[in-house]
């Protein structure tokens, strides 16, 4: 049997073995594994990880400014890159700081390096702020999160400069086993680091506040499996001289691991903008499972091997358009429910663009993927410059959808400079979309010159090479945005997006004869900062109350007129739901509010009413409910908002009864 099944079998085995315990859980031993965890989190090494903080969002923030570095460089290097294929004589004058190049090699794979780091930052601690949201706001270990990602830097720039220091002290036989003495050590280091993480992530997601796993938390959590399996079997590989080995894991950390943080963070940043569930769970089943039992069609190479692997490998390469297809249309369908609030959102909009990019970049990546594993060579240097184009569009777009959405959560800030976020966002789009066009353009040019038969036939491609670095300068041009906007909002005290909502608006409230309770006062929207009036006030024009804001209510008024619309079945449902097990308005909002923001959305409305057994009602369906609920507009739902409709419920009700 060829080797590649095996591994693939034991990689499968062991993500639905973790699929399988994140669901059940492993009974008694998971306290006791908590606690080794937290142990191991927070007091190793000793003495180093208490130089972190372990403030709420920080391991996250940590993670995402680290990516912003090594994205900086990454846009860099991708347009000398470029440019070097114009002019091959661009970077002579690097040759007297000791950089030595004949085609410009070596900047590609440093180039490969940088914005695979970058992507792996910005994806994970994206995804890294939507668990902490279900789980009170905070990861297990913050300050765990952060020495990892430092840990990590200075493990890829070892594995990037020690082979050149090494090389001025050692002979030219020795370099190759230097070379290979560094990769083989920074995957077991890259694996070591990435299990702290998924320790960390499995801790905060068994303290979740909800029973309900999110999209997020599936794809971060099997991305960081696949990630330590494969840096394990390249590992092996790289000591047992399997060929096979390495190829899969190489695949695996190319293919499988980008795409599942990618798919993880738009679960997140889509849906928390529009207010709206995820369109359709059963194409969000096919996207993360068949993503891990296919080929995807991206960073292909030969497949040197008998031909049932080839024929294997090419059905399972078909069918890794499926997954890719199905996560973008229901993503792209749930960000049609608010196409406003996404396209006033940034990180909304660069995410909603990287989903209706990836369709192209899936169908022009299978036929050049194709086309390389089976070793035809008909489209020539073609399927690189998918590739590059697909990380530095698809790639890029989330990694600023990571910027502009995730990291404003986590700092607790609002995003400054939207303005220019959104044009990041555009010159992303724009030049690298055009920038792959082109390239492709003088690349079958090339390829149609060298099919011609015509001997000494040179085909003209550098007006080609020219156009498309001129236009991915837009892409490095957008980098260098995005890092401003993230310093600027990082370190400017914007009000806090977060809490600003839950800050009541009401300045003086009065009180009337009678009796009533804290919690009646904070469910009524009067907050700490209000002045209470004990009594009538009276001013000069005779008035005997006070107004407590434009949507709430006072115990002079007429508290809940009747509006003439019909109360939605749900929540009268819901009414009954809390009186027959005598939970309080305060006290059920409390458990739906997963992420502690003081709103409600509709997907939080949607699994509470499911885990009821209220109803369970379709996306479509919950925009109505949640609009008859929704008094000042927002799209969300507050604890005032939720207290006068059942109020008023039980209002009328009770008005019925008597009579």
């Amino acid at each position: 049997m060829e080797i590649v099944f095996i591994m693939s079998g034991l990689l499968l085995a062991t993500l639905l073995l973790t699929a399988n315990y994140l669901v059940k859980g492993i009974g008694g031993m998971s306290a006791p594994l908590q606690q080794i965890g937290m142990f191991l989190l927070n007091k190793a090494p000793a003495g180093i990880i208490d130089l972190f903080s372990d403030e709420a969002g920080s391991g996250s923030k940590t993670w995402m400014r680290f990516g912003m570095c090594w994205f900086i460089l990454a846009s860099i290097a991708g347009f000398l890159g470029l440019w070097h294929s114009y002019d091959a004589n661009a970077l002579n004058s690097l040759s007297s700081i000791g950089w030595s190049y004949d085609d410009g090699s070596m900047l590609t794979d440093y180039t490969n390096v940088f914005f695979h780091t970058a992507l792996n930052y910005m994806l994970i601690g994206g995804a890294l702020v939507a668990v902490s949201r279900t789980a009170k706001g905070r990861l297990a270990s913050e300050k765990s999160a952060s020495m990892v990602a430092l840990l990590l830097t200075a493990s890829t720039a070892a594995y990037l400069v020690l082979p050149a220091l090494l090389s001025f002290v050692t002979l030219d036989n020795e370099a190759a086993l230097i070379e290979t003495i560094t990769d083989v050590s920074s995957l077991i280091v890259g694996s070591l680091l990435h299990a702290a993480i998924l320790i960390n992530v499995l801790i905060t997601v068994a303290n979740r506040a909800s029973d309900t796993i999110t999209p997020t938390t599936w794809f971060l959590t099997l991305a960081l499996v696949a990630k330590i399996v494969a840096g394990l079997m390249a590992f092996v590989g790289e000591l047992g001289d399997s060929t096979q080995t390495v190829w899969m894991a190489e695949h695996v950390l190319t293919g499988w691991v980008p795409l599942a943080l990618i798919f993880g963070l738009a679960y997140h940043i889509i849906p928390y903008t529009t207010g709206t569930p995820v369109w359709s769970e059963s194409m969000l089943k096919v996207n993360l499972t068949l993503l891990f039992v296919t080929v995807p069609p991206f960073f292909m190479t030969a497949a040197t091997s008998a031909e049932l692997l080839q024929n294997v490998g090419a059905i399972l390469l078909t069918l890794g358009m499926l997954p890719l297809f199905a996560g973008s249309i229901n993503l792209l369908i749930t960000a049609k429910a608010n196409a406003a609030a996404v396209v006033k959102s940034p990180g909304a909009f660069a995410a909603t663009g990287a989903m209706l990019l990836l369709p192209l970049y899936t169908v022009g990546g299978y036929f050049t993927s194709m086309d390389v594993f089976v070793g035809l060579g008909h489209l020539g240097t073609m399927s690189t410059t998918v590739d590059q184009g697909f990380m530095y569009t698809v790639g890029g777009l989330m990694m600023l959808a990571s910027i502009f959405t995730a990291y404003p959560l986590a700092a607790g800030k609002q995003l400054a400079s939207a303005s220019n976020a959104q044009l990041a966002v555009w010159f992303t789009i724009i030049g690298g979309l055009t920038s792959t066009i082109v390239r492709l353009m003088g690349d079958f040019t090339t390829q149609a010159v060298s099919n011609s038969g015509v001997e000494d036939a040179v085909a003209s491609t550098g007006g080609f090479l020219l156009v498309s670095s001129a236009m991915f300068y837009l892409c490095a041009l957008a980098a260098i945005m995005a890092t401003q906007v993230m310093i600027r909002t990082g370190t400017r005290g914007n009000p806090d997006a977060v809490a600003a909502g839950a800050v009541s608006d009401i300045n003086a409230y009065t009180l009337v004869e009678g009796t009533t309770t804290i919690r009646t006062l904070i469910g009524r929207g009067v907050g700490v900062d209000t002045q209470l009036n004990i009594g009538h006030a009276e001013d000069d024009s005779g008035a005997t109350i006070i107004a407590v804001g434009a949507h709430l209510h006072n115990d002079e008024v007429t508290e809940f007129p009747d509006d003439g619309k019909e109360t939605p079945e749900e929540l009268v449902m819901l009414a009954d739901y809390l009186a027959s097990s005598g939970q309080s308005i305060f006290q059920f909002f409390q458990s739906i509010d997963l992420d502690d923001s003081g709103t409600v959305d509709a997907y939080e409305f949607q699994m509470a009413l499911k885990n009821a057994d209220i109803a369970n009602l379709p996306p479509w369906e919950m925009g109505a409910l949640v609009e008859a609920v929704d008094l000042d507009g927002d799209g969300k739902i507050n604890l005032p908002e939720l207290d006068i409709a059942l109020t008023t419920i039980r209002t009328k009700q009770g008005s019925n009864e008597e009579e």
